[in-house]
């Protein structure tokens, strides 16, 4: 879960642990508790010096603000509700508003804009994040003997939405929602998970397959289903490693796959569309490794995030995953105050990367002053 993720940015199928949402104003000190999948609460701190925040003065501010005011131009005219930890859109638009009057692509004066604009609130709950990518695949307008799996359209006037297994036993045969065709079931499983691709059609041409809505049945991750059954051990658990097992054992796929009873349609882009780029669940395209998909019950489209994690393997440098994004995504795995899923990029690299993110994290929240 629109990459369009709308709904979109689908948290990478190996998002092992889930946190549970919840949806009660937040307010620095105030408890949140709303239950989701299972009861859980969380504060924000007070104010933090951010200068005494591991990795905030290392961070590329001008490149994050950035971001976060192509993110505010592109949903111009739109209102994005408020959410559970109370940051306004409202706010976040005059912020942007006043960021026209500085050099934001000059890194001190965006760090001290932040700084004058914002305070910076841990989230007090344990941080997890994972990785997400935009795939790239082939695909076929029409069935050929070739591209048999169907990726379908929202079935708008279905009053009971099926579930995966539903689909995979025919629910929505015969009803003219196929989008699009691909060759292989773990390729369409995966597109699902991600939220959405870029296809390569027989005669060359490169469109978009975004996301146009979900089934509204619970989603559970594979990864997870594999690993109690013992068939691929956690510390081994990836993206490679769960579509190595899944082409080892064909005839066990749709069993494995029934267990996650969330199904993604899709709406294939016109050719006079030629935007590829990924956008997400606020309708704006999604920056690498500063888009964010967070719980949208909690967080409001266009608020700043500063993520602090362990995670060495994003990129060649080796640093600590220590960046100021913006949440602009959401996702069915995608659920708790301090649970996010990285927009890595799109394409094989950045899915191999994608795929082996999963690590515990500190979230603060930018709050306008």
């Amino acid at each position: 879960m629109t990459f369009s993720f709308s709904r979109g940015a689908m948290s990478f199928i190996m998002a092992l642990s889930v946190a549970a949402g919840i949806s009660s104003a937040a307010v620095a000190g105030n408890t949140l508790t709303k239950d989701h999948r299972t009861m859980r609460s969380a504060k924000l701190s007070g104010p933090l010096d951010p200068n005494e925040i591991d990795g905030w003065a290392a961070d590329d501010h001008s490149a994050a603000l950035s971001a976060f005011v192509a993110h505010c131009e592109a949903s111009e005219g739109r209102t994005l509700p408020t959410k559970a930890f109370g940051i306004s859109d409202a706010k976040l638009r005059a912020i942007c508003a006043k960021s026209r009057k500085i050099n934001v692509n000059n890194a001190s004066d965006a760090k001290t804009f932040l700084e004058q604009n914002f305070t910076l609130q841990r989230v007090e709950d344990d941080g997890f994040v994972t990785g997400y990518y935009m795939p790239e695949l082939e695909g076929s307008l029409v069935r050929t003997d070739e591209f048999v799996v169907p990726l379908h359209a929202y079935p708008k006037g279905l009053k009971v939405m099926p579930t995966r297994g539903d689909v995979m036993d025919g629910a929505l045969d015969g009803m003219d929602l196929e989008v699009l065709w691909v060759k292989d079931p773990i390729d369409a499983f995966f597109t699902a998970v991600q939220g959405s691709a870029r296809v390569r059609l027989p005669n060359g041409e490169l469109r978009r397959l975004a996301f146009a809505g979900k089934s509204g049945h619970e989603y559970t991750a594979i990864g997870r289903v594999l690993i109690e059954r013992g068939e691929i051990s956690k510390d081994n658990m990836g993206m490679d490693a769960l579509r190595a097992w899944l082409s080892q054992n064909p005839s066990q796929q749709k069993d494995v796959f029934r267990h996650n009873k969330s199904y993604i349609f899709f709406e294939l882009q016109s050719p006079q569309n030629t935007e590829v780029a990924a956008i997400g669940g606020a309708g704006t395209a999604l920056t690498d490794l500063r888009s964010l998909a967070i719980d949208d019950d909690l967080h409001t489209y266009g608020s700043l995030i500063f993520v602090s994690s362990e995670l060495r393997t994003y990129d060649k440098s080796g640093d600590r995953f220590a960046k100021l994004m913006v949440a602009q995504d959401t996702g069915s795995a995608i659920k708790g105050p301090a649970r996010g899923d990285i927009y890595v990029g799109s394409g094989a690299k950045a899915g191999a990367v994608a795929g082996n993110i999963r690590h515990r994290a500190e979230f603060y929240l930018l709050v306008p002053k």
